[in-house]
């Protein structure tokens, strides 16, 4: 049923893109995000990518409209841990509340210590299927963002089982010059064929963006849930102005005429 959904809402995104006037289906919407807190990361950066994601969720998704968002948080190092599942944003205060249990998962908070450890990329999908588990045959779409610094265990069973479970769109960050990027590309995106070049064609595709830093992962982070939640991205990184475009193929699938 729930493909069945989503192709009635892509038959409509030519109506879209040609700008006929459309009315809004209520969606539901599940947004997971997958962060690297090996040792490479180190305590200072993982507080950065923390707090780009809780400032990022705390202002940017909706709670006025009618779609439906639920976020879940899964980090990973030598094993991985599931920070927030299923938490399901209603209103401004549920978001906030959301944001503030995001915060408090950076070293020193709320008695969160980051001890660093290895890099499992199996255990991090295989957290992740179990995170968004229980509620994903109900959401109309299921979106996977995917950071990493460094090179990891073989996780690809678990990525195709996390597929299996009914995730749309696995898209990455690559953090810092210590990355596998062409095993990140042609292994873990999806659907492949994995998409590098703005305009990204999401979320036909999975798309991977080279990030220098944690501090560019946190504007990275900004803009894509601005895209996926249908809004305008903010102006100044470059190399996601072409997602502005990409958000315009979301929004269709969430339309019907």
């Amino acid at each position: 049923m729930k493909h069945i959904r989503k192709l009635a809402l892509g038959v409509v995104s030519a109506c879209v893109m040609g700008m006929a006037p459309v009315a809004s289906q209520a969606a539901s919407i599940q947004l997971g995000f997958v962060l690297d807190r090996s040792g490479s990361i180190g305590s200072s950066d993982w507080n950065v990518i923390i707090d780009g994601l809780s400032s990022a969720i705390g202002s940017l998704i909706p709670v006025s409209g009618a779609d439906t968002y639920e976020i879940s948080v899964v980090s990973f190092a030598s094993s991985a841990s599931i920070d927030i599942q299923n938490f399901v944003v209603t209103d401004a205060a549920a978001r906030t509340t959301l944001a503030t249990n995001i915060f408090n998962l950076g070293d020193g908070r709320s008695g969160d210590v980051y001890t660093g450890g290895g890099t499992c990329f199996s255990c991090a999908f295989s957290a992740m299927t179990t995170a968004l588990g229980p509620t994903i045959g109900a959401a109309d779409a299921s979106y996977v963002n995917f950071a990493t610094d460094g090179v990891g265990d073989n996780g690809v069973a678990q990525r195709d089982a996390l597929i299996a479970s009914g995730v749309d769109n696995i898209s990455i960050e690559g953090i810092g010059g210590g990355v596998n990027a062409a095993l990140l590309q042609g292994s873990y995106c999806h659907p492949q064929p994995c998409d590098t070049t703005s305009p990204y064609n999401f979320p036909n595709q999975g798309f991977y963006i080279a990030v220098a830093n944690a501090q560019e992962y946190a504007a990275a982070i900004r803009n894509k849930i601005q895209v996926v939640t249908g809004q305008v991205p903010e102006p100044g990184t470059l190399a996601l102005v072409g997602l502005a475009l990409a958000g315009v193929g979301f929004t269709a699938r969430r339309k019907a005429a």
